[in-house]
């Protein structure tokens, strides 16, 4: 009963807490009237002084780390009980872009900065008060880390960053990518450098500015000539200055999908389901400092994924769940939202001549999973993990429809546009267009296979002119 009380006295006044994370405000409780008769009797009592099991249990019904943050601000006693470990594990937030703020050509200062909101799982709210310490300008959000990373690019194609919400620490990502030309009529060709815009990427370890530290990236390019696909460069020197990347181009007419780090080595997957390995540790660099492939293993799946009739597969991500790598495909259908998600996994068999071939293999329960997918970011969780957790077991999604699309995102601006009559030409504004409405969780029906049921986020959420959602990693 006591706990109860306090629970509930504890939560209505973290809901209607206005401290906003990073600035150190002094958080102080007083004696809530809904407290019970019999401890009214017994006379007035501080909340500092309340029993250390008590309070440990007040803070194991607080999983959401910010809530655990008021809550260590009240008193010594207070912050001692959650500093205690274990720690609860945290699951990502839903970062949405607000639609806009001000016109992109006004220059950041007060009343026009761009704004996020966090939505919470774990505390079923988005209402934590947490804002970017920076001025994010008209940042495009690509993806994020573990430990508090998003990554960033100011200019929407250009000025990529990493930015980490718990410290403040900023580290510099790649605008360039050095191109090695094929040689032409025997002449062999100096290499060129391309500017680059990052879709997605992620790193060999948590991202510090270290020789040993790699990040890998699904890039894009305007450049008509030299388009790399794929770029790998050290963090390294990082806290000062964009490294250069080290750009290749893979010989198909696909494209890639997602990338992971998974066993010493960067992983890209195809719209065809196969997928590239690339260990950089394997990398050979010469005296001008160009990179050269060393120990590129392309997985080629030799059944295809049983395809669905009446849904198109828009997105397929890469997640590593148990220790081994699942690929979850999105499908949909004519409204243009998420109608399925299938799950496979890799299952290895000899052929007739005793070759080892791969084959993707659907899952047909998750078995406990809660699996987060996003290009370059996708994570896995166990459900025994998260008691009480309101949602448990699916997949958890959210609107990157056109958040690869580099020509979309260089959209933007003053451009001509003829007249009917064709003898004169008028300028018209463009504007870009992120959708940010078709986010939730799928969860498959036991029993029945193929049937999905939804729970849709901010189904009625407005176009955002500078960014598409991401998950953002506490």
């Amino acid at each position: 009963m006591r706990t109860t009380i306090f629970l509930s006295v504890l939560s209505c006044y973290i809901s209607h807490t206005h401290t906003i994370l990073f600035v150190t405000t002094n958080l102080h409780l007083q004696p809530s009237p809904c407290l019970s008769p019999h401890m009214a009797e017994s006379g007035p009592q501080e909340w500092k002084d309340l029993p250390i099991d008590l309070l440990a249990e007040i803070a194991r019904h607080l999983p959401c780390f910010v809530d655990r943050f008021y809550m260590s601000w009240s008193c010594h006693d207070w912050w001692f009980v959650v500093q205690r470990p274990p720690n609860p594990r945290q699951l990502p937030w839903l970062l949405l872009p607000d639609p806009t703020t001000v016109p992109l050509h006004l220059l950041p200062g007060p009343g026009n900065t761009r704004r996020v909101s966090f939505y919470c799982l774990l505390c079923n709210r988005d209402n934590h008060n947490i804002h970017i310490r920076h001025e994010i300008g008209d940042a495009f959000f690509f993806g994020s880390y573990d430990g508090g990373w998003i990554l960033l690019a100011h200019g929407q194609t250009n000025r990529h960053t990493l930015l980490n919400l718990h410290t403040d620490r900023r580290l510099f990502l790649p605008d360039y990518v050095i191109c090695v030309q094929a040689p032409m009529g025997g002449v062999v060709l100096p290499p060129v450098v391309v500017p680059i815009a990052i879709l997605a990427a992620t790193f060999s370890s948590t991202p510090r500015p270290t020789a040993r530290c790699f990040g890998a990236a699904i890039v894009d390019t305007l450049d008509e000539i030299n388009r790399p696909q794929l770029a790998f460069w050290r963090m390294e020197g990082a806290s000062d200055r964009h490294p250069v990347a080290m750009g290749f181009m893979e010989n198909f007419r696909g494209r890639f999908e997602d990338v992971i780090y998974h066993q010493g080595a960067f992983r890209f997957l195809t719209d065809d389901d196969d997928i590239f390995v690339y260990d950089v540790f394997k990398f050979q660099e010469d005296e001008e400092g160009i990179w050269s492939e060393v120990g590129v293993n392309r997985q080629y799946f030799s059944q295809g994924s049983p395809r669905r009739s009446n849904g198109q597969v828009t997105a397929r991500y890469l997640v590593v769940s148990r220790g081994e790598i699942l690929m979850v495909r999105r499908l949909i259908r004519w409204v243009r939202r998420t109608w399925a998600f299938e799950v496979y996994r890799v299952t290895q068999h000899l052929n007739s001549t005793g070759v080892v071939q791969l084959t993707w293999t659907e899952l047909s329960s998750l078995d406990g999973r809660i699996l987060f997918v996003a290009r370059g970011c996708s994570r896995a969780y166990e459900v025994s993990d998260f008691h009480g957790f309101r949602y448990g077991e699916g997949i958890y999604f959210l609107d990157d429809r056109n958040s690869n699309d580099v020509v979309a995102m260089s959209h933007h601006g003053i451009v001509g546009r003829h007249t009917s009559s064709g003898n004169r030409c008028v300028e018209q504004e463009t504007f870009r267009g992120y959708t940010c409405n078709d986010n939730g969780r799928c969860r498959w029906v036991e029993g029945k296979p193929g049937m999905n049921l939804f729970t849709c986020w901010f189904p009625n959420k407005e176009r955002s002119d500078y960014s598409s959602p991401i998950w953002f990693i506490p």
